[in-house]
């Protein structure tokens, strides 16, 4: 069931406001050392594995179709991609090299584990490479977030599949169907003062999809955007046919880089719009209009990650019958961060902690209200709403040199109003003879309609005499 979050003015508390006290000096993290584990394993950490652990992913490709999947893939691009390295940058000059690191943990951790930091060697330099994912064995224990997964470098594969058949050594397990695996990486605590920089993770766990056992597999390595669930194939060449069987793709809000569409394929699958507005209004008159904006297919916030960065918005605008259009207002959707002097820090890593969160969580609604002066004597105009959204801004995508940053309509809806009763009237009951065809409308003149309907009203009832004497003739 749908809850509607707010009516008016678009600020409406968010989920427990995300604050710290802590100064920035003190580290929640520890890089280096050692926690309780819930199972076998060694968190990610310098000096934890050395090269023999890991294989890079052309070791990988008995899996003919997975492995083009992940070379696709924001995880394969995780330490190379170009917005990532603007902001690695930006991160060690506001944060120092401490922070640059623990960025560096996430987007390459097998070359954190090996002490690469730099993710200069061929396994370190493939980002959320293969051999990490399927060599963890468990999370440290109590926490889900700033890769706090444990892994154990022995080249043993693990996945989802019960008795796996492969000629090399695999295992399965259970922690790969859940999502705390992507948890451990889709978390993240500012690393000096703990405020939440991503916690999409979190959202998730405390939504509905949790409950109902949908997982961040189920939506993000399905067979394409909108299907929730893994599909039957194979994992490898010459394997058998299974159930489970999920996509590497790992498809998400990534525009930039959307290739293939499934972003965009995403977003538009995520979310729903409603218009309310009077049928009538009269020319010159400030009126009202009510927009419902329902997180409808994703399990966690609209938007999330980043969201300092992700922008998504609401675009209102009045079209008239000559097609010019006349914004009636924007709302945007996401965190802002407040910084630790002036209020509006430049950088996630001088936040101390997140000063508004206006999103939608999963399943649920928010309307916003707005004013607008209805037009001047038109007969009629449309009311449009669009829900936008973009990856990055463009300033970033300008420093980080990406040729495109497009922007996605998500979804889109639309009003007609009348001026009068007298033009709603004509609009919905036509005028004899006019009738839509394809995109245009066909305009006959009266008389030729009318004699047109007389000819065919005439033949009608010869045609109905001719079958009155042939069924008397027969009888």
């Amino acid at each position: 069931m749908l809850r509607v979050l707010e009516r008016g003015s678009p600020q409406r508390p968010p989920r427990e406001r995300m604050r710290t006290r802590l100064a920035a000096t003190m580290f929640i993290v520890v890089l280096t050392a050692p926690s309780p584990a819930m199972s076998e394993g060694r968190p990610v950490a310098p000096g934890n594995a050395t090269e023999k652990g890991f294989e890079p992913s052309s070791a990988c490709s008995c899996h003919g179709e997975l492995l083009p999947q992940w070379r696709a893939s924001m995880h394969a691009k995780a330490i190379s991609d170009p917005v990532f390295l603007v902001a690695l940058e930006e991160a060690g000059r506001d944060g120092g090299e401490e922070v640059a690191l623990f960025c560096k943990r996430c987007h390459a951790p097998v070359g954190h584990m090996l002490g690469d930091f730099d993710a200069t060697g061929d396994v370190a330099k493939e980002g959320v490479t293969c051999m990490f994912c399927h060599q963890v064995t468990g999370m440290l224990k109590g926490e889900v977030g700033n890769v706090s997964q444990l892994v154990d470098a022995d080249l043993v594969r693990r996945a989802q599949l019960k008795e796996p058949k492969a000629p090399h050594p695999a295992q399965y397990s259970s922690l790969h169907e859940s999502p705390a695996l992507c948890g451990g990486c889709h978390n993240v605590s500012h690393p000096g003062n703990g405020s939440h920089l991503e916690s999409t993770y979190t959202e998730w766990e405390k939504g509905p999809y949790a409950d109902e056992g949908i997982a961040c597999q189920d939506c993000h390595m399905s067979v394409k955007p909108g299907v929730v669930g893994p599909a039957r194939g194979v994992a490898a060449d010459g394997a058998p046919s299974r159930d489970n069987i999920y996509s590497m793709r790992f498809f998400g809000p990534n525009l930039p880089q959307d290739d293939e569409g499934l972003a965009t394929a995403l977003l538009e699958s995520a979310a729903k719009l409603e218009l309310d507005t009077q049928g009538v209004l009269p020319a010159g008159q400030v009126a009202s209009m009510t927009v419902a904006v329902t997180n409808s297919g994703a399990g966690h916030y609209l938007p999330t990650g980043v969201t300092d960065v992700r922008q998504m918005w609401l675009s209102v605008w009045t079209e008239l019958p000559d097609g010019s259009k006349h914004s009636v207002a924007e709302s945007r959707f996401g965190t802002v961060l407040e910084g630790t002097t002036d209020g509006g820090a430049s950088s996630p890593w001088e936040s101390l902690e997140v000063k508004s969160d206006f999103r939608i969580p999963p399943r649920e609604m928010i309307t916003l209200n707005y004013l607008y002066e209805v037009p001047v004597e038109v007969g009629s105009y449309t009311l449009k709403a669009a829900l936008l959204y973009k990856s990055v801004p463009d300033e970033l995508a300008d420093k980080a040199g990406l040729t495109r940053n497009p922007t996605c309509r998500m979804t889109e809806v639309s009003r007609v109003v009348y001026q009068s009763e007298t033009a709603r009237t004509e609009a919905v009951e036509k005028p004899l003879g006019q009738r839509r065809l394809g995109a245009g409308v066909l305009r006959v003149p009266g008389w030729l309609a009318l004699s047109v309907l007389a000819a065919l009203a005439l033949a009608a009832g010869v045609l109905n005499i001719y079958a009155i004497k042939a069924w008397r003739r027969s009888g």
